[in-house]
């Protein structure tokens, strides 16, 4: 069943207390946070255990459809999913009418959850783990309430947009040469890379890219989409929200996209700073999310790449990168308040 199914309809309000400092977890409900309703889930068989917030990428992409992936973590972490404004069960609580749809203020809200987590599982700080657009999110977090955070961790690092894309050029490049193909090289030597603030053309050339994915995350994507019908037939509802809430976020938040410049923005870290990172992603290329990690100044960095993975490495290489949550983060974490 998915996580709705388990909503206790419990909202802030009610959960006063901190909870008791053992035992398992496992409540899901909607959260007043940033003036409107949203959804979290919170799994864990050991409430001693480090609480990780999983902050979902896409934008939009909730992750309670494949919250089965994320149960081996639970042994070890009090595992948190949140919808974001504008995604999943949060979405279909103000469909098209959510209001405020900015990194700006998806960052506070994630702040807000932060607090909330600390209060309520008597934690001191948390781990929050970004994927993608959620790594624009985490750090907005970190930065804005370090104190919060015992670590940060990003996978499908965000770098720079202008930065990305200027890897994702050459890629295409270097395999038009290599497969002979002149026509393709003629024209991109002649056009150069699309203009980084036309977002039309940025999105039309990624088309290009997908022929580079690397096999794991091509077939990840194939299995969601062949899941789509059970999806649809166990909760059409809920599942239909999560659809429309993926294309609103997508849509509303380019502007923000197309702003990130995190090695001038978010250069200086002040909590533990981890990036597990698939070697083959080429949608946040690795050598751009390599780029920033090499920029960040922090109390303590380390960054994880595993081999035949990619953006999705979280999803496609399971034991791999929960060894790099265990191993590198979880002790880190714990020995800094976690």
């Amino acid at each position: 069943m998915m996580a709705s199914f388990l909503t206790l309809g419990m909202t802030s309000s009610a959960r006063g207390a901190a909870e008791p400092a053992v035992g398992p977890i496992a409540e899901s409900r909607f959260v007043s946070i940033g003036g409107i309703d949203q959804w979290i889930d919170i799994r864990g068989g050991d409430r001693r255990n480090p609480v990780l917030l999983v902050v979902h990428g896409g934008p939009g992409e909730a992750q309670w459809p494949v919250a089965a992936h994320y149960r081996p973590w639970e042994s070890r972490f009090t595992v948190v999913q949140w919808d974001q404004r504008g995604a999943g069960h949060t979405y279909g609580r103000y469909g098209p009418e959510t209001p405020e749809m900015t990194l700006d203020r998806i960052g506070n809200d994630g702040v807000e959850l932060a607090a909330y987590l600390c209060r309520t599982l008597a934690k001191k700080e948390i781990i929050v783990l970004g994927h993608s657009w959620g790594s624009m999110v985490a750090v907005t977090m970190i930065q804005r309430r370090p104190e919060l955070f015992a670590a940060y961790v990003g996978t499908g690092q965000v770098g720079s947009w202008t930065g990305a894309l200027k890897v994702k050029f050459d890629l295409v490049l270097a395999k038009a040469r290599a497969d002979g193909d002149r026509a393709t090289v003629m024209t991109l030597e002649t056009r150069g890379p699309p203009d980084p603030a036309d977002a039309k053309a940025v999105f039309a050339f990624n088309d290009s890219v997908f022929p580079l994915w690397p096999p794991s995350d091509v077939a990840w994507v194939k299995a969601l989409r062949a899941d789509i019908p059970r999806q649809q037939a166990a909760d059409p509802k809920n599942f239909k929200d999560f659809m429309d809430g993926f294309q609103f976020s997508a849509e509303r938040v380019v502007p923000d996209q197309m702003k990130a410049d995190l090695p001038e923005t978010a250069n200086r870290i002040a909590t533990a700073f981890f990036v597990i990172q698939g070697r083959e992603d080429v949608i946040t290329p690795t050598k751009d999310a390599k780029a920033y990690f090499d920029c960040v100044v922090a109390p303590y960095k380390d960054m994880i790449v595993i081999p035949d993975a990619g953006h999705f490495a979280f999803m496609t290489a399971p034991a791999a990168f929960l060894d790099a949550l265990v191993a590198k983060v979880r002790p880190v974490a714990i020995a800094r308040g976690a």
